[in-house]
């Protein structure tokens, strides 16, 4: 997996249009209406000022929370235009610039994918320690299992590190308890018209909390600190 700098550098050059680029787009926005209504089941009863979003990236989320850091200068300009009294700190998420039990909730979405194992365990580390007692934390990940049944192929670092529910509780190290999980993106949506991408979405979600929820080519795990 390549080193920091050259993530931290990627992140910088595309941050301008990394939203039109990522999600101004109906496979975007399919993904992007599918994560919101899992952060509004999961974080939509604690107060903003009480969340911190962990690699907030250009602020795509941070509507949920008054609180968010990201190490790319590129990306977090971008964030604190579109939320300019927001609490917003230049900073790596395995070392944050917070006090121990600042938050009652931090989630981090789409950055877990791109970190090694043992970064990825730090990170989880630091969560903790921000963390109020019986606070939670919510990330994501691709799916081991989903890469696994379509025998994907994928090279470099981005998105590369893929999980499974058995590696989260090794990753965890007794610091968390898993309350759930559920997926997103079962379907092949690359494959499914334009047109019908909202009317499937709705089915999608719904597949995605039962048990085919492993096949889905993400996984959100909600975790509780003990």
């Amino acid at each position: 997996m390549e080193d920091k700098i050259t993530i931290k550098n990627y992140y910088n050059q595309l941050a301008s249009e990394y939203d039109d680029d990522r999600f101004n787009n109906s496979y975007g926005q399919y993904l992007h209406l599918q994560e919101r209504q899992i952060l509004v089941r999961s974080l939509g009863h604690f107060s903003k000022k009480m969340i911190l979003d962990m690699g907030c990236g250009t602020g795509r989320f941070l509507d949920f929370a008054e609180n968010g850091v990201d190490f790319s200068e590129g990306m977090l300009r971008e964030a604190k235009e579109k939320f300019p009294k927001h609490n917003l700190a230049l900073s790596d998420i395995s070392k944050m610039p917070f006090n121990e039990g600042s938050f009652k909730a931090v989630y981090s979405l789409h950055v877990f994918m791109h970190l090694d194992l043992n970064t990825i365990q730090k990170t989880i580390q630091e969560a903790h320690r921000v963390l109020k007692p019986n606070g939670v934390l919510v990330f994501d990940f691709p799916s081991k299992a989903r890469r696994k049944l379509i025998n994907y192929q994928k090279e470099g670092w981005h998105g590369n590190t893929a999980l499974d529910i058995g590696s989260i509780e090794t990753l965890t190290n007794g610091l968390f308890k898993l309350e759930g999980y559920e997926g997103v993106l079962l379907f092949p949506i690359h494959r499914i018209p334009f047109a019908l991408r909202p009317f499937i979405r709705t089915l999608d979600s719904w597949l995605c909390k039962s048990f085919l929820k492993k096949w889905a080519s993400y996984h959100f795990v909600f975790l509780k600190k003990k």
